[in-house]
């Protein structure tokens, strides 16, 4: 199962909960004609535009207060204190403070000074901050409060446009009809419903799931390392993770699985404001080896993934990082007294508990805090020990912290076995209800066989099919190879053509074939780097959205299985329903007009000389960059044909209104966007805009120039600033806390849309 609430604890408590998170989280079934991710989550670096919305920013030259910037030698402007708004003030607000403009944007007044609340506060608010007011006439429960900073949160989020929704639309599965009681639904993808499906008596026990999505071979924690794992490895470790103590079911509500847990988990709030969440797990339950599973398999990818060792590991180093004693435990590294994780208590051999910062104990999906999974105690601790102290405290063994000599340097010897042993065919168990038998690599082809020792759980069932195979498959081959008995299951069909095509085999298949179907809770979209180029700008943002024809676009790819939202929402969300007769969307109806407006209110104004731009005479629009715009990497910007660059005049730099496009291959989509958008005279030469086309597999695309990951292809240098792929909502825990952090100690491994809203900065107030 593929739960997706907040990226963060995706992140946080991967290999440790079976599911994965969301809301700017990880997408499910990959569609035939585009690809998800979580994008990277999905969905994020600076975005100076928000100062478009944000009368303090200091970009507009006009705030009395703003900040003394500082300018290096190469003429770049960045911030030097990334505290931000919520940080100093968000526990002291309630959203009956709030207040709201024509245009949906929220404002508090605190202690005589007005705050723009940006993403970051909002997101986090949304989940910490859903205490009812006393007193209020209008909010009478969490709910009331949580549909209301969600709704502000979407706001804001349509305003700054972080990514283009193109299509929402139907997902239908083909399958066999041998396999019995197979379902999908927004929450519960084909790795869920194969484990919970059936085969017909008599017929063979072995099927091939087809996915566009390439596995990578990260199964073991398809988020080591990543800000947004490939749904297809995340089905792998879904189908091999399992004794989770918490899942969600076919309807992404979340529940206790008593398959892992010998009683229901307690949770009690301290006099100190913390929380402290009592786990009992079952005392008989195995991983495929047949070794035991103790409390310390729950704990020690938390212990581990919170330390710098993790992050030399290519983790991200603050799993624990709302857990009390998270600063002194991380900042150790075995040198001096031995440090104990404070809020990490071993009670027993099966009994834990974990206690949550102040800041963190209002948690509106509080029962995922309680959800946890086991690993290998080998996978992160080598031959280590996790220790404990007088007051049950965890901490790790010394030779954990051990360092020896590499390349001149000392590093941390754990790194190479962490790395090691996160492979998929390193020499260790699982826990869910499968193994991988084998992985091949040059055709992204992994091999599943039942783990005879797991037992099954609440939300699942026992799994009964013998042997699964994982393949990836071309959309234009598909249903050949499923009439060719190649293929078993097509999942995440959709499109107008696609989805004919694949219903027709189905009618004329004489029952052989069955399908299943449902609305989807996400959407394909154009994605943007918001931290680069002409796309950290949100009029420039604004102005693609105006260019692109997106309700004809949506028509036309879903073929009528399908519409257009205009936020990263789900019309059968609670919490959209709760506020659908309120909520403030800009639906940037296609026009080139209303695209200029947004360019010259921008301050789009120029040309390559700095003087002022002519429609029709210029090719091309330029921006004179202010304030925080003068980043390294704006300054730096050139066009991936070098045709165009930013260029500096008097002491003053411009930059062009090139966008450096890379589209997904092969992919319809992708097909479509070079025609509707990349060489559409209204979004090009209408506008004064230069959009060049780089043709991108998706792991390069999304993990190498989108995340810029030198593990993928990325050289280093900055340059995508819009990609195509997809995303989901696949949770009724819907959570984008720390997804649009300014921190920038979180911000590559959390960041959403790689953007700093910068309303949210302290220091512009």
């Amino acid at each position: 199962m593929q739960i997706k609430f907040a990226k963060f604890f995706a992140l946080m408590l991967a290999a440790m909960m079976v599911f994965c998170v969301v809301a700017g989280c990880q997408p499910q079934n990959p569609t035939g004609g585009d690809q998800q991710t979580n994008a990277p989550t999905t969905d994020t670096p600076s975005d100076p535009n928000a100062g478009t919305d944000t009368p303090s920013d200091p970009n507009a030259g006009t705030d009395p207060v703003a900040p003394n910037y500082v300018v290096d030698e190469n003429g770049a402007i960045v911030h030097q204190d990334y505290t931000s708004v919520y940080k100093k003030i968000g526990s002291k607000i309630t959203i009956d403070m709030v207040e709201e403009d024509e245009d949906g944007i929220a404002t508090v007044t605190y202690e005589g000074k007005t705050y723009e609340l940006g993403m970051d506060f909002l997101s986090m608010a949304m989940v910490y901050n859903c205490s009812v007011p006393e007193g209020s006439d209008k909010y009478k429960t969490e709910d009331d409060v949580y549909a209301e900073w969600w709704k502000l949160y979407i706001q804001r989020w349509n305003s700054l446009v972080c990514e283009i929704p193109l299509y929402s639309n139907q997902y239908f599965d083909v399958y066999n009809a041998k396999i019995e009681n197979f379902a999908t639904s927004p929450y519960w993808g084909p790795a869920d419903a194969i484990v919970a499906a059936t085969v017909k008596e008599g017929e063979t026990s072995s099927f091939i799931l087809g996915s566009s999505t390439e596995l990578s071979g990260s199964f073991r924690n398809a988020s080591w390392g990543k800000s947004s794992p490939g749904s297809s490895d995340l089905d792998i470790q879904n189908l091999t993770t399992g004794y989770s103590t918490v899942m969600s079911g076919f309807d992404g509500s979340y529940a206790w699985n008593m398959m892992a847990v010998a009683e229901e988990p307690t949770h009690v709030k301290n006099e100190d404001g913390t929380l402290t969440y009592t786990i009992k797990i079952r005392d008989d339950m195995k991983f495929s080896d047949g070794t035991p599973i103790t409390a310390k398999n729950y704990i020690a990818s938390l212990l581990v993934n919170s330390t710098n060792v993790a992050v030399a590991a290519g983790g991200n180093g603050n799993a624990g990082q709302v857990v009390e004693g998270f600063d002194e435990f991380k900042a150790y590294e075995g040198e001096g007294d031995q440090v104990y994780f404070k809020g990490v208590q071993l009670l027993d051999d099966y009994t834990f508990a974990i206690t949550y910062q102040a800041d963190y104990a209002n948690y509106y999906y509080l029962i995922t805090f309680a959800g946890f999974s086991p690993a290998p105690m080998q996978m992160y601790l080598g031959e280590n020990e996790i220790i404990v102290n007088e007051n049950n405290e965890c901490g790790l063994s010394e030779g954990f912290y051990k360092k020896e000599a590499k390349d001149g340097v000392d590093a941390f010897v754990m790194v190479d076995v962490i790395n090691n042993n996160l492979k998929w065919d390193s020499d260790l168990p699982y826990s869910g209800p499968y193994v991988v038998s084998n992985y091949d690599a040059s055709s992204r082809t992994a091999t599943l066989t039942l783990n005879p020792v797991y037992p099954g759980d609440d939300a699942r069932g026992k799994p009964s099919i013998e042997t699964l195979t994982y393949v990836k498959v071309i959309s234009e081959t598909q249903n050949d190879q499923l009439l060719k008995g190649e293929i078993d299951i097509i999942s995440g069909i959709t499109g107008g053509d696609e989805t004919k095509a694949a219903l027709k085999i189905v009618d004329e298949g004489e029952g052989k074939f069955a399908e299943t179907h449902y609305d989807r809770a996400g959407y394909g979209k154009l994605g943007f780097r918001c931290d680069l180029g002409p796309t950290a700008f949100a009029e420039v943002r604004q102005a693609i959205c105006y260019t692109i024809n997106r309700p004809e676009f949506a028509q036309t790819f879903t073929g009528g299985f399908g519409s257009v939202v205009h936020g990263p929402y789900y019309t059968g969300f609670s919490a959209y329903k709760a506020v659908e007769d309120e909520i403030i969307l800009n639906q940037y109806a296609y026009s080139s007009d209303s695209a200029n407006a947004v360019l010259d209110e921008g301050g789009w104004i120029y040309n390559e000389k700095g003087e002022p731009y002519v429609a029709g005479t210029d090719p091309v629009r330029y921006k004179k960059l202010e304030g925080y715009e003068r980043s390294p990497q704006n300054i730096a910007f050139k066009s991936t044909d070098g045709a165009y660059k930013t260029v500096e005049i008097d002491g003053e730099f411009y930059m062009p209104l090139a966008i450096n496009y890379f589209g997904t291959q092969p992919n319809n989509v992708t097909d479509m966007l070079i025609t509707a958008w990349q060489s559409n005279p209204n979004a090009t030469t209408e506008i004064g805009a230069y959009i060049v086309y780089t043709s991108t597999d998706f792991n390069t695309g999304l993990y190498g120039e989108l995340s810029q990951m030198t593990d993928y292809g990325w050289d280093g240098v900055a340059k995508l600033n819009a990609i195509n792929f997809a995303t989901g909502f696949n949770s009724a825990a819907y959570d984008f806390s720390f997804n649009m952090t300014i921190d920038p100690a979180q911000y590559d491994n959390y960041s959403a849309y790689y953007l700093m809203d910068e309303a949210d900065f302290f220091e512009n107030y």
